[in-house]
């Protein structure tokens, strides 16, 4: 009894090692799938932490100088630059930083006499996240800046100014956010599935010796599965509007840009199907990559606050645009540089540019 048990196990565990050997395709893209959930975590390290505030000081005192230096080292969640007044007024119209902190002419003057002096911030609150961000940090500064001169008791104010004239909270933006990533996620993986089916079982050969072009039956596949893709689409946009309240201020913008994204999604699911030729791995595959493209597209905050690589590197992405349009058309807020116009061109750019690709993929495949 004692050896048949020993023997049973050894034969699974020898059995189990000869399927993974026959798969190292699957063990290669869970291997990498690993790897992008630790860019993700560092993806969130990362966003937020470099987000730039201006300051623009109209005091040359040692005491602005010291305040300055203090502000720097006392908030980790930002980068400060010393701007001119006219430089920091382009950049925050433009999106380029979050805050603008102005520090006034008699600013050491007043320390040093122990009068009130009030700090000037103009703040980019188009995520209430970031807006908590700076609000926290003025008084931290204040206090450590208080201690550093031997002045625990310094009087300065802080005179805030919101740029948008209401406040978007984190949870509603992360929401509308996600609705690009079901996009990738729901269009990518069936589209993928559908593809790699036909390669796994190989009713490729099929579709190879029929009467008709090989690309007709799959096209008809596709067309199916990007219909279901949308109708499933509709559930989560359903989850949006009722079950967070959060209505949009311009829904066919938002049906446009989630369409659009479902088709895009899909193409690129039918090319990566075409490519592995097996589901489990495709599905793998779609599911390693949602995350960090979604957390590096601006879908957290504004990709323009997380440095310049991370930036660039979102625009090379179809969610940095559609994180655009949707942000606009839900909540009203202009997360990227770029108009919604441009974002929305961009989009369709994606969505022939994606066709092109899936289409020539497919057709390498039944050669």
């Amino acid at each position: 009894m004692k050896t048949a048990t020993v023997t049973s196990i050894a034969g699974g565990f020898r059995a189990e090692l000869i399927q993974l050997s026959r798969s190292r395709l699957f063990l290669f893209l869970v291997t990498l799938q690993a790897i992008a959930f630790l860019l993700l975590v560092s993806l969130f390290g990362l966003t937020g932490s470099r987000a730039p505030i201006a300051v623009v000081s109209n005091d040359a005192g040692n005491y602005a100088k010291e305040f300055i230096s203090t502000l720097a080292s006392t908030h980790h969640s930002f980068r400060i630059e010393p701007m001119s007044s006219e430089a920091a007024a382009c950049s925050i119209k433009s999106g380029n930083i979050v805050a603008v902190i102005t520090i006034p002419s008699d600013f050491s003057q007043s320390v040093l006499y122990f009068k009130p002096a009030t700090i000037r911030v103009d703040v980019d609150n188009i995520d209430t996240d970031m807006t908590e961000d700076v609000q926290r940090a003025l008084p931290s500064a204040i206090v450590s800046f208080g201690r550093k001169i031997g002045t625990p008791d310094i009087r300065l104010r802080v005179n805030e100014t919101d740029l948008i004239g209401h406040d978007t909270d984190f949870i509603p933006y992360l929401v509308v956010s996600g609705l690009v990533l079901d996009a990738f996620v729901i269009a990518a993986i069936l589209s993928a599935m559908t593809v790699a089916r036909e390669f796994e079982r190989r009713t490729v050969m099929l579709l190879i010796t029929s009467p008709v072009h090989p690309m007709m039956p799959l096209i008809g596949r596709i067309a199916a599965t990007n219909l279901v893709a949308s109708a499933a689409m509709v559930v989560p946009a359903l989850v949006v509007v009722y079950g967070y309240h959060i209505h949009p201020l311009h829904p066919i913008a938002s049906v446009f840009s989630l369409f659009v994204c479902t088709c895009i999604f899909s193409c690129i699911g039918v090319a990566l199907g075409a490519w592995i030729k097996r589901t489990v791995p495709v599905a793998a595959l779609v599911m390693g990559l949602s995350l960090p493209i979604y957390v590096c597209s601006g879908s957290l905050e504004p990709a323009r606050f997380d440095g310049y690589k991370i930036w660039f590197s979102a625009h090379l992405t179809p969610v940095y645009y559609a994180v655009g349009i949707v942000q606009d058309s839900f909540h009203g807020l202009h997360v990227t540089p770029e108009s919604v116009a441009t974002d929305a061109f961009a989009l369709v750019g994606w969505a022939a540019a994606s066709l092109a690709v899936a289409a020539i993929v497919v057709r390498r495949q039944f050669r």
